[in-house]
């Protein structure tokens, strides 16, 4: 008899693979690029978007995806974002939605001053690139037309976005999210085993503080104190993930209750790999697909889309 696992792992390779697929129902954009104020210097973004112009009333919600380290084109290339997008559209799961993919190799999305550092990345993409897709795209360009999410380090950055900034996104999905407590101050080994594996992100070598200060249990106060919306969050992991992931999840799921967030998780069969996110990113789809609303923007007062500084903002 087939384990439970095995016979899991059946399901998700028939819905991915094995049933029909459906007609690719977009345009991949590669490289696309746009000027950062906060970096100084052109960002570099993927985009996949609907083939059909919205129809009337209606504008694009935008899914922002954040890639793992090192942050290559795996959401397009490994991840066949396209495909489960495609699949989850004609299923009326979400509606025609842009998808953008952002490029920030080893940043883990932070703001990141040091010379030869990443540079100021978490406010580059959570203002310059949001501001850059608004102008170029027909897109629902309010809080309910926009989430985010990622894998790995983009897990990470993609919760770190919806915390900080939940003016600007309704949802952050995280999916197996390099999720970890603070370091504490008796903890040598830890910090000097961290060193290597952030990048420089947190300095050079790594300094407890700074990593202390992006932590995301760090941020869950300002989370609950804060008088504005709360985005809701979605945290899913593999049973056999690596490096204490499933834990740390699990406890970053209980505290975001704990602090007032609608938080959903899923513990479901997977690894750190890519056949465990494509089959975690469509399930997301479907709670995420009732939170967009691509009529948002025809319920807030009527506003210029930047295109008298899209010039500053944009260059083809």
């Amino acid at each position: 008899m087939p384990s439970a696992r095995l016979c899991a792992a059946l399901l998700v390779a028939a819905f991915l693979a094995a049933a029909p697929a459906s007609a690719q129902v977009g345009v991949v954009e590669r490289g696309q690029t746009a000027y950062s104020e906060a970096l100084n210097r052109r960002m570099t973004f993927n985009v996949y978007r609907p083939l059909m112009e919205p129809r009337d009333g209606e504008r694009w919600p935008v899914i922002y995806l954040l890639e793992g380290r090192p942050a290559d084109d795996g959401w397009l290339d490994m991840g066949s974002v396209y495909e489960v997008v495609d699949r989850a559209v004609e299923e009326g799961v979400i509606p025609p939605s842009l998808i953008v993919m952002p490029q920030a190799p080893f940043s883990w999305y932070v703001d990141n001053p040091d010379p030869g550092g990443a540079g100021m990345v978490r406010t580059a993409l959570t203002r310059d690139l949001i501001a850059a897709v608004d102008a170029r795209y027909p897109t629902a360009a309010c809080r309910t037309g926009r989430v985010v999410g990622g894998l790995s380090m983009g897990g990470y950055g993609a919760l770190l976005f919806g915390m900080d900034r939940a003016d600007e996104f309704v949802a952050a999905a995280s999916f197996s999210g390099a999720i970890a407590p603070p370091i504490e101050a008796n903890d040598p080994e830890r910090l000097k085993r961290a060193n290597p594996f952030y990048d420089g992100a947190f300095g050079r070598p790594i300094s407890r503080e700074r990593f202390n200060a992006w932590n995301l249990f760090t941020r869950l106060p300002t989370l609950k104190t804060g008088g504005g919306p709360k985005p809701d969050f979605y945290l899913a992991v593999g049973d056999r993930d690596r490096g204490g992931l499933l834990q740390a999840t699990t406890r970053l799921h209980i505290e975001l209750l704990r602090a007032g967030a609608d938080s959903t998780l899923r513990v479901g069969p997977g690894g750190h790999d890519w056949e465990t996110w494509r089959a975690q990113f469509a399930d997301a789809l479907r709670w995420l697909g009732p939170k967009l609303d691509p009529t948002c923007e025809q319920q807030v007062a009527e506003r210029p889309r930047r295109r008298g500084g899209e010039q500053s903002l944009i260059m083809p």
